[in-house]
């Protein structure tokens, strides 16, 4: 039989089966012919921001109202003692109430134990059900070694991983990476990489894609008074649900 779309009733309709390779086909000749139009389509992925105390206070349903899609707020730092933990548990759930899908992340010190880290993210964030993933900020070595530095993400991630049931984001960029000596046995963590001011990101060695691209570090929302980093999802509101808890 002729596979087809099926319509709602799970009839097979293979009208709706050539109109859905037309436009597909045209869609990939477009991206491939004209950068300007693969950067337009790129836009209409799902939009995020990530944000820490340095945004002060948010108006969480001005921000989904201007079109954000998804957050993650700094929640710790360390191993212990940062000073700024509040402003995750006082954002966390007013960002889910506004309707954003929200989670925590957590601030890599590359010279301290990977396992203390993340016994303290766990214990601040509390993640739950329906959270956007955690997320690793990996992008300074503290002075350790890259060996150091690369040992106590994985044990982080491990760890977290553990707690939560899925694989947690990690966030670098290509240069820090390539600058610890492009460690490996990462890549089944979904990347969520840093690049600006490009039509695409530069994507570290180890993947081939970026999950989410935080694309500016001066983006402008209404809801936030100061300048916000702004990232982009590559997929649908479906396929985000694959990176929640």
């Amino acid at each position: 039989m002729w596979p087809g779309k099926t319509d709602k009733f799970g009839v097979i309709n293979p009208f709706r089966t050539w109109i859905a390779r037309a436009v597909n086909t045209e869609m990939r000749a477009l991206l491939s012919n004209h950068p300007t139009k693969r950067q337009e389509f790129a836009r209409r992925q799902l939009t995020g921001v990530d944000v820490s105390h340095y945004q002060s206070a948010i108006n969480w349903k001005g921000v989904k109202e201007a079109g954000v899609d998804f957050v993650s707020i700094k929640a710790t730092q360390g191993m212990s003692d940062y000073p700024h933990c509040s402003y995750f548990t006082e954002n966390i759930q007013p960002a889910r109430a506004a309707g954003l899908i929200a989670g925590g992340y957590h601030f890599l010190n590359g010279d301290m134990d990977g396992k203390a880290q993340a016994d303290y993210f766990l214990k601040v964030s509390k993640p739950k059900p329906g959270d956007l993933l955690p997320m690793l900020d990996v992008e300074q070595t503290n002075g350790a070694s890259n060996t150091r530095v690369a040992k106590n993400a994985q044990i982080w991630l491990e760890k977290v991983s553990e707690a939560v049931g899925k694989k947690p984001f990690i966030y670098t960029t290509k240069a820090f990476w390539q600058a610890i000596g492009n460690p490996g046995a990462f890549e089944d963590y979904p990347l969520w990489v840093a690049d600006y001011g490009v039509a695409d990101p530069k994507i570290p060695i180890g993947w081939s894609s970026p999950a989410i691209w935080q694309k500016s570090r001066n983006g402008r929302v209404n809801g936030i008074v100061a300048n916000v980093d702004i990232d982009l999802f590559y997929g649908s509101m479906a396929e985000l649900q694959y990176y929640r808890i």
